[in-house]
């Protein structure tokens, strides 16, 4: 790897002219500027990042912390959104997995402050709250897809309650008023949500809800978190009253209430429609039809967050709520004429 010593001797000038140029000095000849400056080209040579720390210069360094996220596959949107944000402003993105383990995020946030990170973006794959104990001094920060009590740091997350809102819409515009929700896991900030959502959109066009067709579809169990998914299926189509609509958690939900509904002799969407949610598209659009769903904002949750910690611009520590805008493919048409209203 090329010195500062090789260019120097390869440009025939001394090293202290060479650290001007390094430094933006004006003091140095174009004309030797320009001889040093092919030099470093010919010989590959970058001027690395420790050197710039000592100088005060930015390293052009940018962290994310991130929660299992590099593991979940939808949710690494929010990592492409921070990366093409890091291209335009000729920034280098560090990434660090903490596993879910405090420690680690904590001995994370320590070795990107020694590097002199210009910012530190910490990332969830799911909304949620997550508690900043460790210190961040004055390094830029803020949160995607997730959110502090405290309010200290700008925090992008996507507007769940609008996305309950916006399923909901789907099939009511589309004439259905049996509907039922299969939710995620109970106390999950996105389930309250889009709940919220759901019951408003139901409430606007006369329509109760009904306790019975409100089930958790999903499980709080990695190995299996759908494993009662089948039995709550069961549960919704055993009495004669049946629904003509299913609201799905998400698509990986929405994909194999498809399959049971199939199994049944059900076909989707001539006798039940189906809306996922997240717009996952190796599901989503791989179906047969495509999944009618709604998109989790991920990437322009990275691309915001980003944007805010390299280039805050004075604003203050809020909490940014990014739209979940509808998907429409093949999974939802008109209720089937036998349905009674």
């Amino acid at each position: 790897m090329a010195t500062i010593h090789d260019v120097a001797e390869k440009a025939g000038v001394s090293i202290k002219t060479v650290s001007r140029v390094l430094n933006g000095g004006t003091e140095v000849s174009e004309k030797t500027r320009n001889r040093i400056e092919q030099a470093m080209r010919t010989l590959e040579f970058t001027p690395s990042a420790a050197a710039r720390m000592l100088r005060g210069r930015p390293t052009g360094l940018v962290a994310v912390i991130a929660e299992q996220l590099t593991t979940t596959p939808d949710s690494t949107e929010i990592i492409k959104g921070i990366q093409q944000v890091c291209e335009q402003l000729g920034k280098v993105l560090l990434i660090g997995e903490t596993g879910g383990h405090a420690d680690v995020a904590e001995r994370l946030v320590a070795d990107m402050r020694e590097r002199r990170v210009e910012g530190i973006l910490f990332a969830t794959p799911f909304h949620r709250r997550v508690e900043l104990a460790m210190s961040l001094g004055g390094t830029p920060t803020a949160l995607a897809n997730c959110f502090e009590t405290a309010g200290r740091y700008m925090q992008v997350v996507p507007d769940d309650e609008s996305g309950g809102y916006a399923a909901a819409q789907i099939v009511l515009r589309a004439g259905h008023r049996k509907i039922a929700f299969l939710q995620l896991i109970p106390g999950m900030v996105a389930t309250d949500l889009r709940a919220r959502g759901f019951h408003k959109a139901m409430q606007e066009h006369g329509i109760t809800s009904r306790p019975e067709w409100l089930i958790h579809g999903a499980e709080a169990d990695d190995a299996n978190e759908f494993a009662h998914l089948s039995g709550a299926v069961d549960r919704l189509f055993a009495g004669a009253d049946q629904p003509t609509a299913i609201l799905c958690g998400n698509d990986k939900m929405a994909m194999r209430v498809i399959f049971i509904l199939q199994r049944r002799g059900l076909r989707v969407p001539a006798d039940v429609s189906i809306v996922g949610f997240d717009d996952f598209r190796l599901i989503s659009e791989a179906l047969d039809p495509g999944l009618t769903t709604v998109a989790l904002p991920y990437r322009e949750i990275g691309e915001l967050t980003g944007r805010f910690v390299l280039d805050p611009g004075g604003q203050m520590a809020r909490t940014v709520r990014v739209p979940c805008v509808p998907v429409m493919r093949g999974t939802v048409a008109a209720p089937p004429a036998r349905a009674k209203p």
